[in-house]
């Protein structure tokens, strides 16, 4: 039993990596930001300060960008799906009984956390390509965190959502398997 439970808990601290990858491959497409930008323009304001925007992007690589900024982006995405993975695994070590609301909870803070930490990385490393100082380094830095963390707690539950059904339908299953042996 304790072999199908580090199993589940792999496969959906899997489901929680890729659900925060569709948002990041969403906000590459430029239709999908042009058109997001057109109805709410609010969400762009912090940008024009710098701040990174939404989900770091995965997605072809956009004509002009420079090389190091779409490994930066790349990095970010990475970033994103490690933390968001690593902390669900550990939501669900912590805590295995833990009801629906909780671990939503959990998982929408693994996303949270994910993205702060992407966005750091995303204005740090716009920060230095602009060969800004160490106080302009910190201070991007700052506002990226902060921007993460705005995004984390708007659009963060998009991705929590789909990955408590998974943890559900798992336990479900899981039920369904000792009941029926």
């Amino acid at each position: 039993m304790q072999k199908v439970n580090k199993i589940r808990n792999i496969c959906v601290a899997g489901a929680a990596a890729v659900a925060v990858l569709l948002p990041c491959v969403l906000f590459a497409d430029a239709a999908f930001t042009a058109w997001l930008g057109a109805r709410a323009a609010w969400l762009l304001l912090p940008s024009s300060f710098g701040v990174p925007f939404a989900f770091p992007r995965l997605g072809p690589a956009a004509v002009g960008q420079p090389p190091w900024h779409v490994a930066t982006e790349l990095l970010a995405v990475l970033v994103l799906t490690a933390v968001t993975a690593w902390w669900t695994r550990r939501a669900l070590h912590r805590r295995p009984g833990a009801g629906s609301a909780r671990f939503l909870l959990s998982v929408w803070a693994a996303v949270l956390l994910g993205l702060v930490a992407a966005d750091v990385l995303r204005a740090s490393a716009d920060a230095l390509a602009a060969g800004a100082g160490p106080v302009a380094l910190f201070a991007s830095a700052l506002a990226g965190a902060l921007g993460g963390l705005l995004w984390g707690a708007c659009a963060g539950w998009v991705c929590a959502v789909p990955v408590v059904v998974v943890r559900r339908a798992a336990a479900g299953a899981e039920a369904r398997a000792a009941a029926g042996t």
